[in-house]
This record gives C-alpha cells, structure tokens and sequence, in this order.
C-alpha cells in the first residue's frame, strides 16, 4: 500500500480504492485513501475516512480515532431509523363512535349568491345546482303489422337452349314479380341441352306477399344462368303471415306526452336533493329540461312496446354543504358541550313555511336541520390518544377509552410496526356508525 502511495505521488495520480475486504480497505484508509465497495460510489474528497451512504447521499464521518468514527456511524444509523420509523409511515384512523341525533328548526334568509354567510341576520348564500338522469320510457304498442310466418314455394321450369348441359345447384337465387321478390332452388337440378328440366323453389323470406301468380318467376339474380328461360307454370303457394302489436304514430305521440309530464313530476325534481344530500335544495325553485332520443322502433316494426330514452336534467337553488355545515354547528351545539358533528351526517329540509318568489334574489325560508353528535369525543382527543401507537393497541384504546368497537386504522407502508408520532402524517376522521357497513360492503351502494 505504502509503495502505491509512493508511486501515486512520484507521477502525480490520485488513487481512490474500490474493494469488498475489509482489511484491504482498513489498510487504504490508514494510508489516506478514500475507499469505496464500487468505482462509481467513490467519495475522492474522503481520503483516509469512513463513509456513510444513505440512499443517493453520502456522509464523510469526521477524522477521529476508529471508535469514534464507530460510534458516529452507529449514532447517524439510529437516527436515520428512528426517522424511518416516525416519519416515513402514514397513518390513517377512521373511527366509528356512538351518537346521538340532534335536530332544530331555523328561520333563514337565502340570497342568491351571497359572497359569505351573515350570521347576525342570518342570511346564507344560494347557489344553482343540478342533477342530470337518464330514463327509459315505454308505452304498449297499440297498432298492428302482419308477419311473415310461413314460406312460400312453387314449381318452376328451366329451359336449357344451348348444346351442353348445365347444372344449376341448390340454393341459386331467382327473381320474381314487380319487386323482383327473392326465391333459391332447393336442390341441385341438371338442365339438358337443347331441353328443359322441373324444380321447386322456396321463397328466402317467410311471408304471403310471395305467394306470386304464375308466370311470375321468371329471373335469374346472378348474371351467369341468365341464358337459362325460366317460368313457374302454377302460382307460388304456401306464404303465410300474422299480425303483430307494433308502434303506431299515436303511441309516439303518446310516449312524448309521457316524457313532458316528467317536468312536472315530485319523484324527478326529488333526484336532485338525492343527488345532493349535503346541501339544502329548495326543491320549489327547481326548473326541469328534458332531451328525448328518438323513439324505438320505428312504426311498422314488430314489437310489443314502443320505448323512448328521456335525460331529464333538474336545477334548483340549494343552501351549500360548506355553509349548512357551519349552521349546524352554531344552532345543533349545545352550548359548553365537548364533542363534535359527525362529517356528512348534517341534513336540512324544508318544513313548508318557506316564502318564495320565483324572481326574487332573496326568500325565507324555515329549515329543519339534524345531525349526529359524538358527544365528548373529538377527531384531535383520538390523535392524541393513538399516536405512535401499534394499530392493535390503537383499537383496544378506542374501544375501552371511548366505546368505539368500530375503527379501521391503517399504516403505510405495512411493516411499519406503529402509528406516527407527528401529526402531519396522521390522520384522524370521525364517520357515522352507519358508513362502516357502507365501507364493508362497498358493493351495495
């Protein structure tokens, strides 16, 4: 090692030591080199000294004795993993406690939109919202078509004027009356020269429009048998047809009609305020649009009933989630109680003794609202409680600190044994009891 020194300052090089043994790197580092287990992971800065690598970065111990520089190591390595262990996890904690309904009916002005709430008046901001869903109508068929149920057949004659024989087989295409109405032989017929031959033909559709007169049947479809003169010498017999229920025009008007009275009907505009549980619609300002398809089938086609697909889209004025949420929480709370609202339960609905007028940018309106209350437990009383904690110990404290026997606590990544200690990578949500079957059984929404 010494003589490598030496040479390494006799020419002017630097020399760095890649290696796996341990002795041979002790030994580099004794004589000031810097020393790596690969070319590539050279620290050419760090020459007689121990260094540490943490992922992509690297850290020089400083150049003190061997232990020192051991216990350096094994200083920054604790640290290193107990920042892995608290820092690198995620939690998340979803409780389920007990609760109790709170309800109260509140007397508000609603102005449209009102840039924040004022709560003195108290007077709340109104937004449009809207909800689209699509039908499908139907109504029975009340006219009639005949179809085609049985096929028509008929005797033909084929006259072969040329010096050969010809073979027409079973399933060629012949054409007959007005409407060139399509029939195929039904089996292989061998014509003679300068003679004719006797077959049957079927007709390809089922129906009794095809029973033709004779003398009627007198074409070839493919232009390669036209030089063969054919004729059926007795009318085509056996076609049958039945009637049928199919859409009439009066069914289209009928099924239209049907599609109007949607604008007028309580269930549609109550889509909306399914559509939006959080928020208090007023569902007397609601206007309705409809966009119809075109009806199915068309007239004149078999079918027992006529359909038609509506997208009906309704919009109203409605109270936002954001701001109900804060009304809940001043007219719900019970004053100097410890507790919380539980997130999405807070509902409104109007109690009939609202004051609209459809032009109006302001209206009254009375308001029954509800929601349920964790009572004496809140979502930072639960942080405290579980940080840093294993998920089963989590779960053991949630139900005998505070009744809750449902929870679904969560760490990632899975090997973390424990819960993190900061909270900015915790996180704590409180949900009624019923969204735990909800979230069970995801399947069922």
């Amino acid at each position: 090692m010494r003589r490598l020194v030496r040479h390494a300052d006799e020419t002017g090089r630097v020399i760095a030591i890649a290696t796996r043994s341990r002795t041979l790197a002790e030994r580099a580092r004794q004589a000031g080199l810097p020393v790596a287990r690969r070319p590539h992971q050279v620290r050419w800065d760090a020459g007689g000294k121990y260094v540490l690598r943490l992922g992509p970065l690297t850290l020089v111990a400083p150049a003190v004795g061997r232990f020192v520089q051991v216990a350096v190591i094994v200083g920054i390595a604790a640290v290193a993993l107990f920042l892995l262990l608290t820092m690198a996890p995620a939690g998340t904690v979803i409780a389920y406690p007990p609760s109790e309904t709170l309800a109260e009916t509140v007397t508000v002005t609603i102005v449209r939109d009102l840039a924040d709430p004022d709560w003195d008046a108290p007077r709340l901001p109104a937004v449009t919202v809207s909800a689209t869903r699509s039908y499908t109508l139907a109504v029975p068929a009340t006219g009639t078509v005949r179809v085609g149920v049985g096929y028509a057949r008929a005797p033909v004659v084929i006259t072969n004027a040329t010096a050969a024989d010809v073979v027409v087989a079973a399933g060629t295409a012949l054409l007959g009356g007005p409407d060139f109405l399509d029939f195929e032989l039904e089996s292989d017929v061998t014509v003679p020269r300068n003679g004719t031959a006797t077959a049957t033909v079927i007709a390809r559709q089922p129906g009794e429009r095809h029973n033709l007169p004779a003398n009627t049947i007198t074409g070839w479809f493919e232009e390669r048998y036209r030089f063969l003169a054919v004729n059926n010498p007795e009318p085509a017999s056996g076609g049958t047809s039945e009637p049928r229920p199919s859409p009439s025009e009066a069914d289209v008007i009928a099924i239209r009609q049907l599609a109007a009275s949607l604008a007028d009907a309580d269930e549609v505009r109550a889509d909306l305020a399914a559509a939006r549980p959080h928020d208090a619609v007023f569902l007397r300002t609601a206007s309705v649009k409809t966009d119809l398809g075109t009806p199915r089938p068309p007239i004149g086609t078999p079918s027992p009933v006529l359909l038609l697909d509506v997208t009906v889209e309704v919009s109203a004025l409605a109270v936002p989630s954001a701001a109900l949420e804060s009304l809940a929480r001043r007219v719900l709370l019970p004053a100097g109680s410890e507790g919380d609202l539980l997130p999405g339960t807070v509902r409104a609905s109007e109690t009939g003794a609202s004051q609209y007028a459809p032009d109006a940018d302001a209206f009254t309106a009375t308001l029954r609202i509800t929601a349920e209350f964790a009572r004496g437990l809140t979502a930072a009383a639960i942080e405290d409680a579980v940080r840093g904690r294993r998920p089963s110990e989590a779960k053991s404290i949630l139900r005998e600190r505070y009744a809750i026997e449902e929870a679904d606590v969560r760490v990632v990544p899975g090997w973390a044994p424990f819960l993190p200690r900061f909270g900015f990578r915790l996180d704590v949500r409180l949900a009624a009891p019923q969204d735990a079957a909800r979230a069970a059984s995801p399947s069922r929404e």
